[in-house]
């Protein structure tokens, strides 16, 4: 058999390390961008706060990495004692306490999945789309926005450049989907703790024989498991008691939130990133600009670069000065955006800043990336794990996204609708505690046409327990 060599032409697209460093940096809530600008500001001499360190060739050459051998055994640091450098010392104290002030962090959920990711022998196609879903990803590792909405025939940009029909690449990302779930932590890349607690089931070998009644158990029984009505839930899922016994043995191994393993417990402190209040009748709007320092490019360092005539020393100058302006682009883009999406919802939802959550209208992440003339992954990155300061409390800004519901009195959105299931239960007088059929009827009394199994859904959204729990 001869061998033969043969030439074909393909198109790829693949996201550059600059693109991905974007789409993290627009995902990170304050604090975390933080810790990103303590860690750029401690690494690289081309970033300055004003008025920061001097530079000076001393200094520089001690930064730049040596390629000696016997260096390789040194007990120094790679950059050098930091004793031998020349500074400023009021620039930098200053610059040491906002390094000490921001907060530190372990390896976040989405590097150690991109990592785990680069580990496998993907095609430029595969590797794409597992990026693209990895950064949709929230701190508990389930889906920001749904994967059919990644992909839609009106907003189709992934993977442009390739000859991939529409049903291909849809074929390709639930391909990917199912390799992320595999990963360590298993379970993420789901959209609910529901999927994820299957999929940990599966893969962590649970008996064939119970997939069935073990997904009816999780998805329609935990709260009859949790009013202690272990007969019927066994009748339920047509299992023996000492089955069930087993399941819900099994169940206590699995985890909810995969993701929260990666979680370092930073979210506790919340540092809005939007600051909407109702002052003397007027909406007064703030960013979370005055929160991060202002970074520049260091003079002397630019000019070190100029005046020497070593090629590593150049190089490495060359190198981080565009790092830096990067960074700095990258910032400034966030910033932008997140002013963009601070003043479409101010026109939009202005009836909530001034009269609370019951008003807030319906308003998808679709029509505001429409406005703001970016895609809707943009705008979810945006919207999760930040927060915005309002009259009304510190709440998530995806709070303010919420689809619609037809009432007597226009559509009215889910949130809203959330919000009247509240009132209804808090106003509640009797020896007995409201059934779902009984709140969908008060609701459907006040215009708001629902179905029980909609009130169903939304009440445990809310955390609010059954009658099976609250007493019949």
């Amino acid at each position: 058999m001869g061998l033969s060599l043969t030439l074909s032409t393909k198109q790829t697209l693949s996201l550059s390390p600059i693109m991905l460093q974007r789409l993290e940096l627009m995902a990170l809530p304050l604090n975390e961008l933080q810790e990103k600008i303590k860690d750029a500001v401690e690494s690289n001499p081309a970033l300055e706060i004003p008025n920061g360190m001097e530079n000076s060739w001393e200094n520089i050459t001690e930064k730049i990495p040596n390629k000696r051998r016997e260096d390789d055994y040194s007990d120094t640091s790679e950059y050098g004692s930091d004793q031998n450098g020349v500074y400023d010392n009021e620039a930098s104290d200053r610059k040491q306490q906002y390094m000490e002030n921001a907060l530190s962090q372990s390896e976040t959920l989405m590097t150690h999945l991109t990592n785990r990711l680069h580990l496998d022998k993907l095609t430029p196609e595969e590797e794409e789309i597992g990026e693209l879903l990895i950064s949709n990803l929230d701190k508990d590792g389930f889906n920001r926005i749904p994967l059919d909405s990644i992909l839609s025939k009106e907003n189709d940009v992934i993977l442009k450049d390739t000859n991939l029909s529409h049903d291909e690449k849809q074929s390709l990302i639930y391909h990917m989907q199912k390799v992320i779930q595999q990963y360590e932590p298993v379970g993420c890349c789901c959209d609910n703790w529901r999927e994820s607690i299957y999929i940990q089931a599966i893969y962590n070998r649970l008996e064939e024989e119970y997939h069935i009644p073990f997904k009816k158990l999780i998805d329609e029984e935990l709260e009859k498991v949790r009013a202690n009505k272990l007969k019927i839930v066994a009748k339920e899922i047509n299992v023996d008691e000492e089955t069930l016994d087993y399941l819900l043995s099994f169940l206590k191994t699995l985890t909810p939130f995969p993701g929260s393993l990666y979680d370092s417990g930073l979210e506790e402190y919340v540092i809005p990133d939007l600051s909407i209040h109702i002052i003397d009748g007027k909406i007064e709007f703030h960013t979370s600009s005055n929160n991060l320092p202002d970074l520049t490019i260091s003079k002397d360092f630019v000019e070190l670069g100029k005046e020497i005539s070593d090629k590593e020393t150049k190089k490495y100058i060359r190198e981080q000065t565009k790092a830096a302006k990067e960074l700095i682009d990258q910032i400034d883009m966030r910033n932008k955006n997140l002013f963009k999406l601070g003043t479409i919802l101010i026109e939009r939802q202005s009836e909530f800043f001034f009269k609370g959550f019951k008003y807030i209208k319906p308003l998808t992440q679709k029509e505001v990336a429409e406005e703001m003339g970016v895609h809707e992954t943009t705008v979810s990155r945006l919207a999760n794990l930040k927060w915005m300061e309002t009259d009304w409390g510190i709440i998530n800004i995806k709070q303010m996204f919420s689809s619609s519901i037809d009432s007597a009195d226009g559509t009215k959105s889910k949130a809203a609708i959330k919000e009247m299931i509240k009132e209804i239960l808090e106003n509640h007088e009797g020896p007995k505690a409201l059934s779902d059929q009984k709140i969908a009827n008060a609701l459907n009394e006040k215009g708001v046409s629902i179905a029980r199994r909609t009130v169903t859904k939304y009440r445990k959204e809310l955390n609010i327990d059954s009658t099976y729990i609250r007493g019949n």
